[in-house]
């Protein structure tokens, strides 16, 4: 099977094309993959306001995920970013996981705390911000095998 690279006007598409369609392109973040999908039976309602609770608490969460990221990622000053940032880099390689992102969402709490294991260690751990809804106003406090 022959491998086929997109060209530089494809490799951005995402999302609707046409008003009264329902095809779609979709993009695999981790692959890079596009592919043409179709909604078959898309939802025409209003959400109820369940539906409503669960988008408001997911939007929160990925706003204090941002802002976890925001304050810990790689500036000039850190060229690798907090300490807090690199155990989130090697948890995500040790789990397999794509993205940072899915190791800050997997140990944050209700209140937007990322709690991070020790490194070597099941109990314990550290906090990668601070506990103002994820504002990431601090790096938190490191276990003292970390700490310098």
């Amino acid at each position: 099977m022959a491998q086929v690279d997109t060209i530089d006007i494809v490799t951005g598409l995402h999302g609707k094309y046409g008003s009264n369609r329902k095809d779609y392109f979709a993009t695999n973040s981790s692959s890079n993959k596009i592919r043409l999908a179709r909604l078959n039976n898309p939802y025409r309602g209003e959400p109820t306001q369940k539906q409503k609770e669960h988008m408001e608490a997911f939007k929160t969460r990925a706003l204090q995920a941002t802002a976890w990221l925001n304050a810990n990622k790689p500036t000039e000053a850190q060229p690798k970013g907090t300490k807090a940032y690199q155990e989130a880099q090697r948890i995500k390689r040790q789990l397999a996981l794509s993205n940072v992102r899915q190791v800050v969402c997997k140990y944050m709490d209700e209140r937007g705390v990322v709690t991070l294991p020790a490194s070597g260690s099941s109990t314990g751990g550290y906090t990668g911000g601070s506990g103002n809804q994820g504002s990431g106003g601090g790096t938190g406090t490191l276990p003292p095998e970390l700490d310098d």
